[in-house]
């Protein structure tokens, strides 16, 4: 095996590639989809927005399909700026996601390979390291959850890169890959795994320079990672303006973060990194799913193995000691405000509080541990030693007193009876190994420990969410009569169909459930989110119809029955979705209908329902948006044809003929949106859409002042006559950031290739 590893160099990469492929079938297999809740309700219609923005030739900065209007370019988790979405002009949705996810499991793998090799991990511990970090429960189940993998995926490749600039001779080339991979983290999605792998980014980094004189290099590394941040400006800055607008930059309070669901129970947290081989469902095992591990026995007596090993060599010392410290700080954090450790980082680290789930620093202990198991079975190939038995022997030992004190809980005895069996297998192997006097028997050691960790894996991956959650149906492929009847209708729907265990995309997708609505192209009031898309303003407007609102649900979710036509008329909903079983009579008494339907929901139209645009002729000023919410839930009737403003220069009288008017909108894009007026008095022109602040408006071509009517909707002041008013959409200095990165590429590209062509003109020297 050495030789014909030593014949082919690539050997690792291949196996960890065919790993790699093998663990996430479900996704590119043809006839086979993997379709979770996230998958048709956030991923695809962001991917969907962000596709038609690219088939039409420009950079999509709204998607105005959802709340009325949101930030797309500004939504991190959408990755309008990553090149590896450019996939979706080539495939369908679904499958175009599959492929995605598909191609960084590979990415992964490999750059953990890499990162191995870098280190001096032999080519069997590398292949390890690999197979390890795609097989594992943590990874697979990120797989499903598409804005996370793809940032977790440049992890390894972030920290190889590092590596070799700080320790390669000549650092031209990795400054390159550093502002690649760094750029890449930057653009590919969810903010807190950007977050988490910035953090182990700092950590590695001071172990690796640690050593002799590398932090020398420091300033180099330094500006590749400037450089990176250059190359993503545009993506960064759009995601900085709509956090500033956005609820979320309020931070969480530990009664969100103690939830189960999004944190590590501190007596599960040997069940949820171990999991187990046997048939039981993960999240009910763990006690979590944002927290799974899933690493198996082998992989963490190997990884404890290779961490002693590691530390007890000087030069490898440094980084062994700083990725082993932000595993276990990592670990810890998993738990959420359960621990100390986690309290003091959420009061003192800028941005740690705005992480939604704790559970999510899971996957960083899992790939470190991966690289560490790794280092494990080449210590034992390179030089086994006795003490690495018992060095496994001791981890296990102090988990078995854990477990008789109670402060672990393994869920039933027949998962201890596997632990067991399968930590007594490990010892043995490595006392063999450290008993041999040969290498081949060493090498066979290793093979050994290395085919037991494939198996565990292998049998937990059986039970991964991408096995569950396969299909032979694409989510894109689900539409109704009543889906087609509202495509290209005026006005926004609202749906108020069912949510609930077993409900899937057949029924959500062309139920038109908030943010599905998007795959089809009709706009909603409503949307469902955990960041940037829900604004401040969007949270206080939902007091308009509840006093006790829950922003971070569907606005249905805030609802109170009857529905009113009033109140949704006021949010621009023209129709209403109701699912079969839900009397109409009770819920939306007043509107008409049904005007469409199929065997699963009917449609309503809103008598209230005024147009796209509305020409108020009297509009009353109010000091905050939630001020106006306030009064048009307290006082519906005393502003029905009274718009609230939030402009005193804005207010407008009214004596006669004060009956608001709906006006058309031309919707040239989501970003460019045209209103034609022919008015006998002033009016405030309000647009149903949601007023962000990189929107500005124009009357007959000359600037004005930009309004916001209800605490909601864009509005402008306009004189009595006929004029054209223009809304458009720019993000924050869109231009020049872009001119930036493209600066930022060349120069990156400059680097990459600055060593070749040093070294072809000192060739052309010496002839």
């Amino acid at each position: 095996i050495g030789r014909l590893a030593a014949r082919v160099p690539a050997l690792p990469y291949l196996f960890v590639t065919a790993t790699a492929l093998f663990m996430t079938r479900s996704f590119w297999v043809p006839g086979r989809y993997v379709v979770g809740f996230d998958t048709y309700a956030y991923t695809g219609p962001n991917l969907e927005v962000t596709e038609r923005g690219l088939r039409d030739l420009r950079i999509p900065q709204v998607n105005d399909l959802v709340f009325g209007g949101v930030p797309h370019l500004g939504n991190p988790s959408a990755g309008v700026l990553y090149p590896a979405n450019l996939l979706t002009l080539l495939f369908e949705t679904n499958r175009a996601m599959g492929v995605i996810v598909t191609l960084h499991v590979v990415l992964l793998g490999t750059g953990m390979v890499l990162l191995a090799r870098r280190l001096g991990v032999g080519r069997l511990g590398a292949t390890v390291a690999g197979i390890a970090s795609v097989s594992s429960g943590a990874i697979l189940t990120k797989t499903i959850q598409f804005e996370q993998i793809l940032v977790l995926a440049w992890l390894p490749m972030l920290l190889a890169a590092i590596h070799a600039t700080l320790a390669a001779p000549r650092p031209a080339r990795p400054m390159a890959a550093v502002a690649a991979t760094t750029a890449a983290v930057l653009v590919a999605g969810h903010p807190q795994i950007v977050y988490q792998t910035i953090v182990v980014a700092l950590a590695a980094t001071i172990g690796f320079a640690y050593r002799d004189e590398r932090w020398r290099r420091l300033p180099q590394l330094a500006a590749s990672a400037v450089l990176g941040a250059c190359i993503a400006a545009p993506a960064i800055l759009a995601a900085l303006a709509s956090t500033g607008d956005a609820l979320v930059d309020i931070g969480r309070d530990f009664e969100q973060l103690r939830s189960p669901f999004l944190s590590v129970e501190t007596d599960g947290i040997l069940r949820t990194v171990v999991g187990t081989p046997q048939a039981i469902e993960p999240v009910l095992f763990s006690g979590t799913f944002e927290g799974i591990g899933f690493i198996g026995v082998a992989m963490a007596l190997l990884a404890v193995v290779g961490l002693s090993r590691a530390l007890a060599v000087r030069a490898s010392r440094p980084w062994a000691i700083s990725l082993g410290l932000i595993a276990v700080v990592a670990l810890i954090w998993s738990t959420g405000p359960r621990s100390v450790l986690f309290r003091i980082a959420h009061g003192a680290l800028p941005g740690f509080d705005l992480a939604r789930a704790s559970g999510r620093w899971m996957p960083m202990v899992v790939l470190i541990a991966a690289l560490f198991a790794g280092i494990g079975v080449d210590a034992v190939v390179r030089r086994a030693r006795r003490a690495d038995a018992l060095v496994a022997a001791g981890a296990s030992l102090v988990v078995a007193l854990c477990v008789m004190l109670g402060l672990f809980d393994t869920f039933a005895d027949r998962t201890t009876l596997i632990w067991t069996l399968t930590a007594t297998m490990v010892i043995g192997s490595l006392v063999i190994a450290g008993r041999a006097t040969q290498a081949q028997t060493r090498e066979l050691a290793g093979l050994a420990l290395a085919g037991l960790l494939v198996l565990e894996l292998g049998l937990m991956s059986r039970q991964s969410f991408p096995q569950q959650l396969r299909t032979d149906t694409p989510f894109t492929a689900y539409s109704s009569p009543a889906t087609d009847w509202l495509v290209d209708r005026d006005g926004y729907v609202l749906s108020l169909t069912d949510d609930g265990p077993g409900i899937g995309a057949e029924y959500h997708v062309p139920g038109l459930r908030p943010n599905a609505n998007a795959l089809s192209e009709v706009p909603s009031i409503d949307g469902y989110d955990g960041g940037v898309q829900i604004t401040q303003r969007w949270a206080d407007a939902l007091y308009r119809i509840n006093p006790e609102p829950i922003p971070e649900l569907p606005l249905r979710n805030s609802l109170q029955l009857p529905i009113e036509t009033g109140t949704t008329g006021r949010l621009g909903v023209r129709h209403i979705v109701l699912d079969r079983k839900r009397p109409p009579e009770l819920f939306i008494p007043g509107y008409e209908g049904p005007i469409a339907g199929d065997d699963e929901v009917t449609v309503w139209e809103n008598p209230a329902w005024i147009g796209e645009a509305v020409a108020w002729p009297a509009a009353e000023a109010v000091d905050s948006d939630r001020t106006a919410a306030d009064l048009l839930r307290t006082r519906p009737d005393d502003y029905a044809t009274t718009a609230l403003v939030d402009d005193p220069d804005a207010a407008l009288e009214c004596a006669d003929r004060c009956t608001p008017v709906g006006l058309d909108v031309i919707r040239h894009d989501p970003e460019h949106l045209e209103v034609r007026t022919s008015l006998d008095a002033p009016a405030v022109v309000m647009v149903t859409q949601q007023a962000l602040p990189g929107w500005r408006v124009e009357v007959d071509g000359n600037p004005a002042s930009e309004v916001t009517v209800d605490g909601l909707f864009l509005g402008v002041v306009v004189p009595a006559g006929e004029h054209v008013v223009e809304w458009r959409y720019r993000s924050p200095l869109l231009g020049p950031t872009i001119l930036l990165s493209i600066l930022a590429v060349l120069t990156t590209l400059a680097l990459a290739t600055y060593d070749t062509l040093l070294r072809r003109v000192g060739d052309r020297r010496r002839r």
